[in-house]
C-alpha cells in the first residue's frame, strides 16, 4: 500500500482527536468489509435500489416508483422542452422505469453526455453507451454496474425551463481509524453499520493516512456513524464528518472511549 508523505496538522476536537490535511486520492486507500463491498459499491448498490436486505430493497423500490411518477408528471406537464442542453455539469433523474429513479450528475459537451455519475460523488462514475441522443430533455443511455448492465432513462428535468448548471460532483474524502492502546489490534471498526476490520498493530505517534495498521476509509464527503469495538467493555461510537480532499484522523484510546 502506498503511504503517503504529507504529515497531518494536529487538532483537538471534543475529547477526541480530529486532524485534517489535504492528500492524494489513490484507490489503494479504499478497505473492504467482510461482505466484499466499499464504500463505493454500497452507494452504487443505493442508488440502484439492489442492496440485498429485501426489506430494505421492496421501501425503496416503493419510494422511487413514487419519485417516478412526480418526475414523469412535471415532464409531462412541461409547457416546452430545451432544444439542446448547455455545456457544463447538469443534475438529472436517471431511471430503469422499475427498480430506481435517483438523482445523477452528468457532464454535457456539445449537446451530447461525456460523462455521467451515480449521485453527486466523483468515484461513482461509470461507464455508458449512448442509446439515444438528448431530445427534448430526456435521452437513454446503457449503464455499466460492475458487470451488471442497466438500460437507463435521463430525465433533464432541472432544465425544462432554463438551463440550468450544477457544481461538478464531490472529490472523495478519507476517515483513518487507529489507536495507540497495546491491545490496539484487537478493535474491530464499522462505519455507517458496515464492518470494515480490525487495526493490525498499535502506534506510537499519528499515523499517515492509509498507512499500515490503520483502517482508512475513501468515502464520499459527509457526516458518518462509527463504531470502534475492543476486547471487554472498551468500545468507542460517534459521529466523524469527512471532507472533500482531505483525511480524518481518528484516534481510538482510553481518553476517549464511549
Amino acid at each position: 500500500m502506498k503511504f503517503f508523505r504529507i504529515l497531518f496538522l494536529l487538532a483537538s476536537i471534543s475529547l477526541y482527536s480530529q486532524d485534517y490535511t489535504a492528500i492524494p486520492q489513490p484507490n489503494d486507500a479504499v478497505q473492504k468489509n467482510e461482505l466484499g463491498l466499499s464504500q463505493i459499491d454500497i452507494k452504487l448498490a443505493s442508488f440502484r435500489n439492489s442492496q440485498v436486505d429485501g426489506k430494505k430493497k421492496e421501501d425503496a423500490v416503493m419510494k422511487a416508483l413514487a419519485q417516478l411518477a412526480i418526475v414523469k408528471t412535471n415532464y409531462d406537464n412541461a409547457k416546452q422542452y430545451p432544444k439542446t442542453i448547455t455545456d457544463g455539469w447538469h443534475l438529472v433523474m436517471a431511471t430503469d422505469n422499475y427498480n430506481f429513479c435517483s438523482p445523477a450528475k452528468v457532464f454535457i459537451e456539445d449537446n451530447t453526455i461525456t460523462k455521467f455519475v451515480a449521485g453527486n460523488w466523483m468515484k461513482l462514475a461509470r461507464p455508458f453507451k449512448v442509446l439515444s441522443p438528448i431530445h427534448e430533455g430526456k435521452a437513454l443511455i446503457s449503464l455499466d454496474f460492475n458487470s451488471n448492465t442497466d438500460t437507463v432513462e435521463l430525465f433533464f428535468i432541472h432544465d425544462l425551463t432554463q438551463a440550468t448548471t450544477v457544481e461538478k460532483p464531490l472529490a472523495s474524502a478519507y476517515i483513518c481509524f487507529w489507536s495507540d492502546l497495546n491491545k490496539a489490534s484487537t478493535i474491530k471498526i464499522w462505519v455507517d453499520e458496515y464492518y470494515f476490520g480490525k487495526l493490525s498493530q498499535k502506534h506510537n505517534s499519528q499515523p499517515n493516512c492509509a498507512e499500515s495498521g490503520t483502517i482508512t476509509i475513501e468515502v464520499e464527503p459527509g457526516s458518518y456513524y462509527f463504531k470502534g469495538a475492543g476486547r471487554g467493555t472498551i468500545d468507542w461510537n460517534g459521529q466523524v464528518v469527512a471532507k472533500e480532499n482531505e483525511c480524518l484522523s481518528y484516534r481510538l484510546n482510553k481518553k476517549n472511549k464511549s
